[in-house]
């Protein structure tokens, strides 16, 4: 029995990998769709950044807001876009550097840039994934929050 295992392991470390030309014209489709994504990943960061700024400054537009929440509601819009921008940051990051090494690699026919691009795909994958679960998490805490505070509203109006 393990020797078959051992045998199907050597077997599996001498085969490789064949990237044909049609594989690769999808790499560069993938690129050229990852640098642009990368960049509007960049924008929404900025913009996000800039939204922070705006709503840690000016009073006015959360008006509405300080009623709701109190007269935090500055500094937690702040905190909340601000981290937006870092996670639209990092994500675009990831997938302009993806792009950059897979490009590289394909272009040089260097498979250690090809690797390192792969590398950097699913480092971003990663981050969706985990990125995802934290926000589906912050919705359900959300929904819970919201319904009490209905509930809690609809009991003091009887």
């Amino acid at each position: 029995m393990e020797e078959i295992t051992i045998e199907n392991e050597v077997r599996q470390e001498q085969e490789e990998l064949i990237i044909n030309q049609e594989i690769k014209n999808h790499l560069l489709v993938y690129c050229k769709w990852g640098k642009f994504f990368g960049i509007l990943a960049y924008i929404g960061a900025a913009f996000m950044f800039i939204l922070s700024i705006i709503y840690l400054f000016i009073d006015t537009l959360t008006f509405a807001l300080e009623m709701l929440w109190g007269s935090y509601v500055n500094i937690i819009s702040f905190i909340v876009f601000f981290a937006c921008s870092i996670l639209y940051f990092i994500g675009g990051r990831l997938i302009i550097q993806s792009s950059n090494y897979t490009k590289i690699g394909i272009i040089q026919n260097n498979q250690t840039k090809v690797e390192k691009g792969t590398q950097k795909l699913a480092s971003l994958m990663n981050f969706m994934g985990i990125a995802t679960i934290v926000g589906i998490c912050l919705y359900i805490i959300f929904i819970i929050i919201m319904v009490i505070i209905g509930v809690n509203t609809a009991i003091q109006t009887f």
